[in-house]
């Protein structure tokens, strides 16, 4: 799956990873196989990620952190939520090919390119 990249190329990384990851999901989504261990590591990529944008967001005073970690928030308690259909392939492709991926693309798009950018501008590391 490609992914729009953004001006801060740490950033650019763990979403190329979590990309990755979706991607033996979706697989394993299709075939029906058992989900819980590729799903526990999607969602465990997931919360990494982003907790990798809210630190630094929080580190270098980033003006709309809030708005960006409550979307955040939402993906993470849906995909929580998730869990308990993981015998259902249909909605878990549905929820996926439907909602998550395009908010997915979104975020990137809006959120994480004004985040980057501000990242970018201020000297960012990750450090």
């Amino acid at each position: 799956m490609e992914l729009n990249q953004v001006a801060f190329e740490p950033m650019n990384e763990v979403h190329n990873r979590e990309a990755e990851i979706l991607e033996k999901l979706l697989q394993a989504i299709e075939h029906k196989e058992p989900l819980e261990e590729v799903y526990e590591e999607f969602v465990k990529d997931v919360e990494n990620h982003f907790s990798f944008e809210q630190e630094l967001m929080e580190k270098y005073n980033f003006f709309a952190k809030m708005p960006h970690k409550m979307e955040h928030d939402k993906i993470l308690n849906e995909l929580y939520e998730l869990r308990n259909d993981l015998n259902n392939y249909e909605k878990m492709e549905k929820y996926f090919k439907e909602h998550f991926i395009p908010w997915l693309h979104n975020h990137i798009a809006t959120m994480d390119t004004v985040t980057a950018g501000f990242f970018n501008m201020v000297g960012a590391t990750t450090n």
